[in-house]
């Protein structure tokens, strides 16, 4: 029996030291949660008073002044108000500028400028014509011509040798323009300045110089531009915000041009800036 006692003791110290290293381990556990939690308010307490300093300094969370990168798209158009060229597709990419007019607690009235050194303009043309006949497709090349819009309907009819009449069909594609706008004019109205989500809505004014006739041969080189729509304003932090919006885009030459189909297009407009 006196052989197994130092066995025993020794199994009791280990007992013990384990007992106290689970003791310290849960202290420091505990430890460890108390101070994650401080951290974690003291970031939290730290960003609510950097806004609120924010808002104190002039023009409140959105600065007095902004500069911005803009990108826009719009898949198609058709007949909205009064253009009447369909199935148009634009991107550009630009930059923009704000600067603060009017605030108060409700709502914020801002000037609006931009400048789009790359505006793409991509429009359906015809680029030939094809008839079928005895079972073989027969298709004649022609100058590419733009029309106003895509029609899948006969566009007459032509004779064979034996003096069958079949129909003749256009055949379609896409020609880009590349152009420019500058639209020095504009307004933007926020809702709930103090907020990091801020419902807009804008009215830009200006005009679209291209390197061709758009949106169509023998209109002009020269479209006057105007857009307005809803959209919101996210902002990461209290000097830089994310805006997504919608907006209703026309241009036209206001008959100028020999011909003045204009486009209305359905546009979505991101952009990013940094404020002031």
């Amino acid at each position: 029996m006196d052989e197994f006692e130092p066995c025993t003791f020794e199994g009791l110290r280990l007992l013990r030291a384990v007992d106290v290293s689970c003791r310290v381990g849960l202290v420091l556990q505990r430890v460890v949660r108390v101070s994650t939690f401080a951290g974690l308010l003291g970031l939290a307490v730290y960003g609510v008073r950097g806004w609120a300093q924010e808002v104190d300094r002039p023009g409140g969370v959105g600065g007095v002044r902004s500069f911005g990168i803009s990108t826009s798209y719009s898949p198609d158009s058709s007949h909205i108000l009064i253009g009447e060229a369909d199935q148009r597709r634009t991107w550009t990419l630009g930059v923009e500028y704000t600067h603060l007019l009017h605030l108060n607690p409700h709502y914020r009235l801002d000037f609006e400028g931009s400048l789009t050194p790359f505006y793409l303009e991509s429009d359906p043309d015809v680029t030939a014509s094809i008839y079928t006949t005895g079972g073989r497709s027969y298709i004649t090349q022609q100058t590419p011509v733009r029309v106003l819009s895509i029609n899948h309907q006969p566009l007459g009819v032509v004779l064979t040798g034996g003096g069958k009449s079949v129909p003749l069909y256009a055949i379609y594609g896409r020609e880009n323009t590349y152009a420019a706008s500058l639209a020095p004019v504009g307004v933007r109205v926020s809702a709930l300045p103090r907020w990091t989500v801020q419902p807009s809505f804008a009215i830009d004014l200006g005009f679209v110089v291209s390197a061709h006739d758009i949106p169509v041969d023998l209109s002009d080189q020269f479209n006057y531009l105007f857009a307005f729509g809803p959209g919101v304003q996210i902002f990461t932090n209290p000097r830089a915000s994310l805006r997504l919006e919608y907006i209703y885009r026309h241009i036209s030459n206001a008959h100028q041009g020999y011909q003045n189909p204009g486009v209305d297009q359905g546009v979505f407009r991101l952009t990013l800036s940094r404020r002031r």
